[in-house]
């Protein structure tokens, strides 16, 4: 049976991933669903650290929330012929902004929640959830179904850094696997800009790709609308022979 490897966000745990991984399992009920953990990851050994991240993978499809998708998209570049396809999911081709990349986090904005984590984890943890679930109607809701990693304050500061400068932009516009990326309306860590930059970023590619937008949801896309995620991966992997 194919495979779809579930891949969480910064400081999440994989169960946070179960809603859509039912989902997607009873839309998809030809392929093999798993939710999988995000090993401790830094800058200084990001190489060795994904290898050894592919390693635990299945060969199949990657779908990844923000950070997890990025990375998703790291993995298919150095692994294409392990990984045929990915899906992101709020994830953005550079999550802090750069001059040529403004649809993302202010970069003075990241660098204080980087400070206030360093100084005060648990803190900020807090405010990251609520950050997370902020623009949701369910936001409450929402907030007791997300679930922490396991990693110490130091690995969670190494995954914030690794967070602030990957930048897919490049492996973006080449193109070179079938790619989908789901975005929120309502997010606030995430611009809605985001989709219009991706949009133009892909155009020319000459894998298939696509971009999906649910307007009225938040960062917390697969927890919000596992249903509408399942809908539009199922419908684009449809289109594949993956």
């Amino acid at each position: 049976m194919p495979e779809i490897s579930l891949l969480p966000g910064w400081a999440m745990a994989p169960e946070t991933m179960q809603p859509l991984r039912a989902a997607l399992l009873e839309r998809l009920p030809g392929y093999q669903v798993n939710c999988h953990a995000l090993p401790p990851l830094q800058l200084s050994s990001m190489e060795p650290d994904l290898a050894a991240l592919a390693e635990t993978l299945p060969p199949g499809v990657l779908v990844g929330w923000s950070l997890g998708g990025m990375l998703a998209l790291q993995l298919q570049r150095r692994y294409p012929e392990r990984f045929s396809a990915v899906v992101t999911i709020a994830s953005n081709a550079c999550f802090v902004a750069r001059p040529d990349w403004q649809a993302a986090m202010p970069s003075e904005t990241f660098k204080q929640f980087y400070a206030d984590m360093r100084s005060d984890p648990a803190k900020t943890l807090k405010r990251f959830a609520l950050l997370v679930t902020q623009g949701s109607a369910q936001r409450r809701e929402l907030g007791k179904g997300l679930k922490w990693d396991q990693a110490d304050p130091q690995q969670r500061l190494h995954g914030l850094a690794l967070l602030g400068v990957l930048d897919n932009r490049a492996s973006l516009a080449r193109g070179t696997a079938p790619a989908m990326h789901c975005l929120a309306g309502k997010d606030a860590l995430v611009p809605a800009a985001t989709a219009e930059a991706l949009g133009q970023l892909i155009g020319p590619a000459n894998a298939p790709a696509r971009v999906a937008v649910h307007s009225d949801a938040s960062h917390a896309l697969p927890l919000e609308q596992p249903l509408w995620l399942a809908g539009q991966i199922a419908d684009f992997l449809e289109t594949l022979d993956v």
